[in-house]
């Protein structure tokens, strides 16, 4: 596709994501800390980002990523507890592999667009950030009482292209489902 539609660089204003709904206590610790969850980003496992500009989220980008999403099966999923990166606190998500391999094909149907700009050698993890920043290092993220929601199982039926407004809100463009049986939304 690349080699017939001109898609522009990177744009830190789209994504392609799973949607992974967190425990009540979890998602208002994530709202606190993450300052894209007050702009409209779910909770989420990132796929791509940075992605396509908005304004060429066109209907043959939205074809390229529902071929990819047909090709995967719906999944299910645990949120399994807290884990931490330097700079992230993150409810890792288990089993990995078929993040790891739906990544891997979205990487692969779109080459122009690596996970957060990195090269091939990065090892793509799936998570849910809960907490960046100063968050990260106070005691009390990781102490929570909201942990004790986890483990929890989860399921991922579909894959979401969300974008950045001008205002800096962001929105669903496109919800589209796993599996070749189910039907894609767009909203």
């Amino acid at each position: 596709m690349s080699g017939r539609v001109v898609l522009g660089p990177p744009s830190d204003r789209s994504a392609v994501i799973v949607r992974i709904p967190l425990p009540t206590g979890l998602e208002r610790l994530r709202r606190a800390s993450i300052g894209n969850a007050a702009n409209g980003v779910p909770a989420h496992a990132t796929l791509l980002h940075p992605f396509v500009e908005p304004e060429r989220l066109r209907p043959d980008v939205r074809r390229l990523v529902g071929s990819v999403a047909a090709e995967h099966e719906a999944f299910d999923f645990s949120l399994s507890g807290p884990a931490r990166w330097p700079d992230v606190v993150y409810v890792s998500l288990e089993p990995v592999e078929p993040f790891v391999r739906l990544q891997a094909e979205l990487a692969r149907a779109f080459p122009a667009f690596p996970i957060y700009g990195r090269d091939g050698d990065f090892e793509f993890v799936p998570h849910a950030s809960v907490a960046e920043g100063k968050a990260v290092d106070d005691p009390d993220t990781v102490g929570d009482p909201a942990w004790a929601a986890l483990p929890r199982p989860g399921r991922a039926s579909a894959i979401e292209v969300i974008a950045r407004g001008p205002k800096g809100r962001w929105r669903t463009v496109w919800r589209i489902g796993l599996g070749r049986r189910s039907r894609s939304g767009a909203r």
